[in-house]
């Protein structure tokens, strides 16, 4: 069966809202630990970015699917974002507001450029909470970053999909 481009970048709707999510851990000051709350922070930083980032891509010249697919992942990142502003807050810290720097997806001239950018984005993203899951000391933050990692480890296959580039990622296992 050959999946069309329109086809895998339409079975993104199916993911819907990132429901573990909603399960968020407790995590009171008193008990946070600062390593913890600094990848915390960090990740932040990347969701803000991407956020940003898909933002600017939609002022390209997409067609509405690639449009409509780009939208649903930056709702992801939206959700992930308020996850985590939710877990700073709880840790008794004030969430920054800047945006780590991450390739960017402006206004490609061609839509493939578009769908490049954001997988070279969504690859920086899945790489980042990857490194980081073992580092968390509180394992129910671990939980939600590797529910992360799962959802742009999904976006990277789509957009791999859509690109025509197999594999989705250089081997057995991510780096």
């Amino acid at each position: 069966m050959v999946i069309s481009r329109a086809s895998a970048l339409g079975a993104v709707a199916a993911l819907g809202t990132v429901g573990p999510l909603a399960l968020l851990p407790a995590l009171s000051a008193e008990r946070a630990d600062p390593g913890d709350v600094k990848l915390l922070e960090g990740a932040l930083e990347l969701e803000l970015a991407a956020i940003k980032a898909y933002g600017d891509a939609a002022a390209g010249n997409l067609s509405a699917p690639v449009a409509a697919t780009l939208m649903q992942f930056s709702n992801d990142h939206s959700a992930h974002r308020d996850a985590l502003l939710a877990l700073v807050q709880q840790a008794g810290q004030t969430p920054g507001t800047d945006a780590a720097t991450v390739p960017a997806v402006v206004q490609p001239q061609l839509e493939r450029d578009a769908l490049a950018g954001a997988l070279t984005l969504e690859r920086q993203l899945a790489s980042s909470y990857l490194a980081a899951v073992p580092e968390f000391k509180n394992r129910d933050l671990a939980k939600t970053a590797a529910s992360i990692l799962g959802v742009d480890a999904t976006h990277v296959a789509l957009l791999s999909e859509a690109l025509r580039e197999n594999p989705a990622y250089p081997g057995g296992f991510l780096a």
